[in-house]
Order: structure tokens, then sequence, then C-alpha cells
């Protein structure tokens, strides 16, 4: 278990109800294109579904302490979704930032191949002015830039991505996920969820901490234990990359 906010049995359930689904999901769409053919919007609206019981279930994957390889086998899937349900050429709302943003950090700290990188980017390059995807879409970047499409909280993370000192860096981003990050996604469809009692919380991770100490190659010994941190995916290589 990674998260602590809820049991295996709690995320064990909350799997197999998401698989449960997606398997319907599929089900669907395969006949609602034998019957509408591909641009129908049922189809298009069922592919949507499909995309965010894939992507929650992902993240629950890895609340449950699923093994990151396992992890990294579910992205080309859900990559292929994603490409189907989300806009490319208009920005789209908060959510769907978050997920672009947490599919691309994902990726980074997975080492996926480059092509399926690739395209995580392409769906990120609508959000090209915004400076968290712009450092994740060129890190090499030094034009300075403080441009951020929904400031709360990642504006936070400007000393961290600017910064020069790794060491104040390291203490900024150790700032930014105690005392930003959870209370700064009040308007997430998650905030809170772990209060609910029905089966929808999939668990809270900062995946874009990860991909930034990854990206800039930062000590992070002293966030391991800091809540949201995903210190193991940061570490991915080292752990489950010569399986």
């Amino acid at each position: 278990m990674r998260d602590h906010l809820k049991d295996e049995n709690y995320f064990g359930e909350y799997i197999e109800q998401h698989h449960s689904a997606i398997v319907e999901f599929e089900d669907l769409a395969e006949q609602l294109i034998n019957e509408r053919g591909v641009g129908d919007e049922g189809v298009d609206n069922t592919y949507d579904s499909l995309s965010v019981y894939s992507y929650s279930k992902l993240i629950a994957m890895y609340s449950a302490g699923r093994p990151l390889h396992e992890i990294k086998d579910a992205l080309p899937k859900l990559i292929d979704l994603m490409e189907r349900s989300r806009p490319t050429n208009a920005i789209g709302n908060y959510d769907d930032y978050l997920e672009v943003v947490w599919l691309l950090s994902i990726g980074i700290m997975l080492e996926v191949d480059e092509t399926s990188l690739s395209r995580v980017k392409q769906l990120a390059k609508i959000y090209e002015e915004d400076t968290l995807v712009n450092f994740f879409l060129d890190p090499r970047d030094s034009r300075p830039k403080s441009t951020f499409l929904f400031g709360r909280p990642y504006k936070n993370l400007l000393p961290v991505i600017s910064g020069t000192d790794p060491a104040q860096q390291v203490l900024s981003l150790k700032s930014y996920l105690e005392d930003d990050w959870y209370k700064g996604h009040g308007k997430a469809w998650w905030f809170d969820s772990h209060l609910i009692d029905d089966i929808i919380y999939p668990g809270y991770w900062s995946f874009e901490s990860g991909a930034i100490v990854k990206i800039l190659d930062l000590d992070d010994s002293s966030l391991k234990d800091v809540p949201y941190y995903p210190y193991d995916m940061v570490h991915f290589k080292e752990r489950e990359g010569h399986r």
C-alpha cells in the first residue's frame, strides 16, 4: 500500500469496480461502432467514459501498491483513450489539464518509450503557454516565464523549476507539497473524496513534483515520506527498471 487514507480492501474493490465498468464500456463501444459508425456521438461519449474509468483505475493501482511495471504496461491503452477523448485544439477545463499534466509526469517518471511520450506531449501542447507544461515539453527552454493557466497551486512551483540552487529547490518543493498542493486543488473533482462513503477516492498524488525531480535530478531523500510525493515512481529505474 502506498496510500494510507484507505485500506487494501477499499482499493481492491475500487479497482475491481472500475475494471468491470471498463469491460462493459468496451463492449458497448464495439456494439455502437458496429451499429452507428466511428463518428457517432454515442461512441464518443462511451470512449470519454472509458478514458475516465481507465485513468482513475491507474491512479488507484498506484495507491494500492501495485508494481510499477503494471502501471507502466497500462499506459499505452490509456494514451489511446485520451487521444480519442481529450481536446486537441482548445484548452479544456481544470480536470482535463490535471489529467494531461499527470499523464505526462507519469510517463516521464516511468521512462516510457519515446513514441508514447511524444504522443502525450502532443496532448499537452494545447497548454504549451503554461509554464509548468512548457517545462515538461522542453526543460532546456531558459526563457523566463511565469504564466500559469491554473495558478493555484502551480505558481508555487516556479522557484523549483527556475531555481539554480538544488538544496533550495528541494526545500521549495517540500513547502509546495506540505503547504500548497492539497489545499490548492479545492476545485478538482477528487478534492476531499476520501471523506465520501462511496468508492470514488483514487488517491492523492503530486505526480508533477516527481517528474520535476526526475528531470532536474534533484536529491529527493528528504521528500521520501512527505505526503503526496510519489517517491518510488521517481526511482522506477532503480527499483524495477531492470526486471
